[in-house]
């Protein structure tokens, strides 16, 4: 219990004998611990604490009031910002200015009461400084003076309904996370960039996939594959590998959203654990109505006005040094809220939680700004720590044509499809599909990687309803004997005669000619046809030599 006296345990003589004036008590103490003792015994003994409604001002009965709805404390900051400051003072300074007699604010003027005293307690977020009531006070005189004292430790999340208006372009979530994953793995593991297949992804919803995909232990810090723990991934059923990757996220320690956020630049590492500033910001959350959509400015001013120090409290505000990039200027102080710890809130609901598949997201149109959200069906599953209910789907067959193309839904099975995309080379992606074509140059590839043909075999043969005659024979006989026949580019050499090839062939130009086709026609190392011309002009023969629309030179 911290009460009166030991609220005035540490003052000052001087400041005593203000508060004994304030309340017109005898003070005749000679020291301040003699003096603590007597202000606390006469204070109580005067009765005047039965009587602060018509004692204090209106403001100062709002504060009071207020800090007893929130069981007698609040955090300093949080209590100052809103109700006002006190003016730090020694004691030659106290007796000099009297800040007493004129207070600043409501809060000052309580201070000069004893009514409020300041100290630090143990939080969620540590130990945090706290403006409170002096255990005895609020127990003896605020019942009278707030005799309708909430029940409630806080106040309720007044979180706004969403207009209608701000709601008419809706983006649902989604399990889309598993797909683009999938993806990210497949084109990382073949040195493939898989942007062609991520469509309408954001350069920041990627940077976070492959962040988290760091964090899963399915990507080394140098964004390469880790082949042993992808296989033990795609052995996860989907709701299973979906809550490995919220996992992951939520209860990393590592990984700073802060450093997310568009539009700032954190120099150095953020001194802050990570974890509880997701955790009180999802809290919120689980109050609200999953059939509602809500209003996204509403819920960052509700926290602004809650729980305004959930990231930065007390001396954070100017110690962190964050910039702004758009100017350079560092955002210190609270007044930098809005540019931090807003948009910090504003990215986490329609970036992770939106990616994860926990929060509907809604605005007035198409490209205008996200103005809503609601909580997904997902949601209460995963912050219960829970398997999510995913719905069971009939996978779709991989459908496969005479030409070697390969046409992936994003139904068929992610593991599938990871194994397909590392046989082939990558066409578009278009109508909800994923298209890939079969080509020496990809078999060869996937060979390189341990990867065999018979197993793309047994992969089709399996996941879908026919194979072409004509893929089938060529896959099986490219398993038995490789390729069967090839295409290149070659630079081709005709000669007048088979007198001029046997000159050529006894010149030192000889080691150009790569491949006789016949007795006047043979292949030439790409780049040498200038070399040649020199050494048939020697030999006493013109060269001809054909660019690509045919003209001599």
């Amino acid at each position: 219990m911290t009460d009166l006296r030991q609220s005035l345990v540490k003052s000052e003589f001087s400041y005593l004998k203000v508060v004994a004036e304030k309340w017109e008590l005898p003070f005749d103490a000679p020291d301040a611990r003699q003096g603590m003792e007597l202000l606390a015994e006469t204070l109580f003994a005067s009765n005047k604490l039965a009587d602060l409604g018509n004692i204090l001002s209106a403001e100062e009965v709002e504060t009071l009031v207020w800090l007893d709805d929130r069981n007698g404390r609040e955090t300093w900051d949080h209590f100052t910002r809103r109700f006002g400051e006190i003016r730090e003072m020694g004691a030659g300074r106290l007796d000099r200015e009297r800040p007493d007699l004129a207070p600043i604010s409501p809060v000052e003027g309580l201070w000069y009461r004893a009514l409020i005293a300041r100290g630090f307690f143990e939080s969620e977020s540590g130990l945090l400084e706290f403006a409170y009531i002096p255990d005895d006070i609020r127990e003896f005189a605020l019942p009278l003076l707030n005799p309708a004292r909430k029940e409630t430790t806080q106040e309720t999340f007044l979180c706004r309904k969403a207009a209608s208006r701000e709601t008419k372009e809706r983006q649902p979530a989604s399990t889309v996370i598993l797909d683009h994953v999938c993806t990210i793995l497949a084109g990382l593991r073949m040195d493939h960039d898989p942007l062609d297949h991520l469509p309408e992804v954001t350069d920041s919803e990627r940077s976070f996939y492959q962040m988290l995909l760091v964090l899963t232990d399915l990507l080394d810090e140098k964004l390469s594959t880790l082949p042993k723990n992808l296989r033990l991934y795609y052995d996860l059923a989907e709701p299973d590998a979906l809550l490995k990757l919220w996992n992951s996220w939520l209860v990393c320690d590592t990984h700073h959203d802060l450093n997310m956020v568009e539009g700032i630049q954190i120099e150095g590492v953020p001194e802050l654990d990570p974890i509880p500033v997701r955790q009180r910001l999802i809290a919120p959350l689980k109050d609200l109505d999953p059939q509602v959509w809500w209003s996204m400015e509403s819920f960052i001013t509700q926290i602004k006005e809650r729980f305004p120090d959930f990231l930065r409290s007390a001396g954070e505000y100017d110690a962190m040094f964050i910039k702004d990039k758009k100017n350079g200027t560092f955002l210190t102080g609270f007044s930098s809220w809005d540019y931090v710890e807003g948009e910090l809130i504003r990215y986490i609901l329609t970036g992770p939680l939106h990616w994860l598949g926990l929060i509907d997201l809604a605005g007035a149109a198409e490209d205008s700004p996200i103005l809503a959200f609601r909580v997904g069906k997902l949601f209460q599953e995963f912050v219960d720590g829970g398997v999510p209910s995913l719905p069971i789907a009939s996978p779709d067959p991989i459908q496969i044509r005479s030409k070697g193309e390969i046409r992936v839904t994003m139904d068929v099975a992610h593991k599938i499809r990871y194994l397909i995309a590392r046989f082939c080379e990558w066409g578009p992606y278009k109508a909800d599909s994923y298209y890939y074509f079969i080509t020496p140059a990809s078999l060869t590839r996937a060979e390189k990687q341990g990867l065999k043909v018979s197993h793309l075999l047994s992969l089709l043969k399996n996941h879908t309803e026919a194979i072409p005659p004509n893929i089938l024979a060529a896959l099986e006989r490219w398993y038995k004997q490789g390729i069967q026949a090839s295409i290149s580019q070659k630079t081709i050499m005709r000669l007048g005669s088979p007198a001029v090839l046997k000159a050529l062939k006894r010149s030192p130009a000889e080691r150009y000619i790569l491949e006789q086709l016949g007795p006047t026609v043979v292949i030439i190392k790409e780049g040498s046809e200038e070399k040649i011309s020199q050494a048939l002009v020697e030999l006493g023969f013109f060269v001809g030599i054909e660019d690509q629309t045919g003209s001599q030179t």
